[in-house]
């Protein structure tokens, strides 16, 4: 045939073009990449040189989850998980078998580790840890604020009895004894330096994090891992190879501002499966260590109001380094105070003509901070999950009055506001039918009470868009991505139900038939 392009006919289930509620098409021609035609299949199926028969599952855009750190998913499924363990003897016992495979320059890591679910809330000691083999071991706790460690680990970092606590850490000791136990900043003193963080290693939690998102429906999705694996080049090459060479996911990278200028002046070409896109800065901490910055104290700690990571100094002056570049921001932003702080930054130094900055998480606000949200180039990224399982411990730490503005979303989209949905993976599973079920009801799975914050509850149709939509709008790709329509990407999630008529319980467990990137199906449930 020499060079000619065959199209492929997409028939035989219902088709949500996500251009408006309600609306299907028949059947859809694709060629390319690219849909080339939408309409019946009488009318395409002439211009077909195959046909791809949904044998009655049903058709959206791609999914895409517009906030999550992708290689640090990976991490999660490559290491040790034991966010299940009851007790501390399990927990050895189950570290002990690891820790029998692996030579003694090895890293063993645990992740999740939750001693609250133990009948005694005990940590294990650092004699009981250095017991267990001659790898080096690390065990992070679910919250990713303290870290053990074997004797092995502490040495590597050149930790002894004599090692000061850093700024903003703890180094744990009892009568002047190490414990293994590292806090908050003294935990970087070990994780950021750990050798294993190889091109192998990198490429190896890719692999595995990409074939996970696409079993979970997604075609792509925005990611920020740049500053956390050796030098910035080593995640980049990794994305190269597993994800642009392999034309199998599309990947948008956010830029940690450490980076950021390291980044730009490597001119690197973005491509559909690997674009790069705003400076992220991190504003606050989060609700959990009540480091997210508010305008008035918590209410379990008088004493304290959260912190501001950086001065409004330092963000003016980060903020006016992404514009030299012609470049957008996107900031994490949890905190009524992070939120107007940074709002009056982006105010002060606008992007340019047609682009958006980004807010994500967004998590407290008011009618005031709502205005002004809606006064700026500004999308926001939203988790729906997170209105899940930290409603309860938040509404302690804020009060009811302050609660009423947490985790917002019809609030948002009824201002008018560019709104996206994602997981924050590794924080929670990146399904995104876990994200609209909990936009749609705003509870845990088989509550049965109106919600959190019921007003804020959207339509199945308002979430959805979220990650289809809204995931194009948020990085200006809305007339290329995220509806089913001529001259758009052939990016589709194909489900075994109708996420729009289903039995709303049965909505998160609605199970994947494929995923396709591109007109190619990447995942085929079998």
């Amino acid at each position: 045939m020499g060079g000619i392009v065959l199209a492929t006919l997409w028939t035989g289930g219902k088709i949500y073009t996500m251009a408006q509620v309600g609306e299907t098409v028949d059947a859809v021609l694709v060629e390319d990449g690219k849909i080339v035609a939408t309409g019946s299949a009488e009318s395409l199926s002439p211009l077909a040189a195959s046909i791809q028969h949904l044998e009655g599952n049903i058709m959206y855009p791609g999914f895409v989850d517009s906030h999550l750190h992708i290689i640090g998913y990976g991490e999660k499924l490559k290491h040790l998980d034991v966010s299940a363990v009851t007790s501390k003897e399990a927990l050895l016992v189950k570290l002990q078998e690891r820790m029998a495979e692996a030579s003694a320059h090895e890293w063993v890591i645990a992740i999740g580790l939750n001693e609250n679910q133990f009948e005694e809330p005990i940590f294990p000691t650092l004699a009981e840890l250095d017991a267990l083999g001659d790898a080096h071991l690390i065990i992070k706790r679910s919250c990713h604020h303290l870290i053990l460690a074997n004797s092995k680990a502490l040495a590597f970092a050149g930790i002894t009895n004599r090692t000061p606590s850093p700024e903003g850490g703890v180094i744990d000791k009892v009568d002047g004894q190490l414990t293994g136990i590292l806090k908050d900043a003294a935990l970087y003193l070990i994780v950021n330096q750990m050798p294993h963080i190889t091109p192998a290693y990198i490429e190896d939690a890719l692999t595995k994090a990409v074939t996970s998102l696409q079993s979970y429906g997604l075609v792509g999705g925005h990611s920020e891992d740049l500053s956390y694996y050796g030098p910035p080049s080593q995640p980049i090459q990794a994305y190269r190879k597993i994800v642009e060479a392999q034309q199998s996911f599309k990947v948008h990278l956010l830029q940690h501002h450490t980076v950021f200028e390291e980044v730009a002046k490597m001119n690197l070409a973005s491509s559909p499966f690997l674009a790069f896109g705003a400076m992220k800065i991190f504003i606050d901490g989060a609700f959990g260590g009540r480091t997210a910055a508010l305008r008035q104290p918590y209410c379990d700690d008088p004493d304290n109001a959260g912190m501001l990571i950086h001065t409004t100094e330092q963000l003016a002056s980060y903020v006016q380094l992404a514009r030299q570049y012609g470049q957008t921001v996107a900031v994490h932003a949890i905190g009524d105070l992070a939120i107007d702080t940074i709002l009056d930054v982006f105010a002060a130094y606008p992007p340019q003509e047609g682009q958006l900055d980004r807010v994500i998480h967004c998590s407290l606000v008011d009618e005031e901070l709502l205005a002004k949200l809606a006064a700026l180039p500004v999308a926001v990224d939203m988790q729906p999950q997170f209105v899940q399982g930290e409603y309860q411990a938040e509404l302690s730490r804020l009060g009811e009055e302050r609660a009423q503005g947490l985790h917002p979303l019809k609030s948002l989209l009824d201002r008018g506001l560019i709104v996206a949905g994602g997981s924050d993976a590794p924080i929670e599973v990146p399904n995104p039918l876990h994200g609209i079920y909990a936009a749609v009801t705003r509870r845990n799975f088989g509550e049965s009470h109106d919600g959190y914050n019921p007003h804020e509850k959207i339509s199945r149709f308002e979430a959805v868009r979220l990650y289809t939509v809204g995931a194009a709008e948020i990085i200006g790709q809305q007339l290329m991505r995220g509806k089913i329509a001529e001259g758009f990407a052939a990016d589709f999630t194909i489900l075994q139900e109708d996420v729009f008529t289903v039995e709303m319980e049965q909505l998160p467990h609605i199970q994947v038939a494929c995923t396709v990137v591109n007109g190619q199906i990447v995942y085929e449930n079998r």
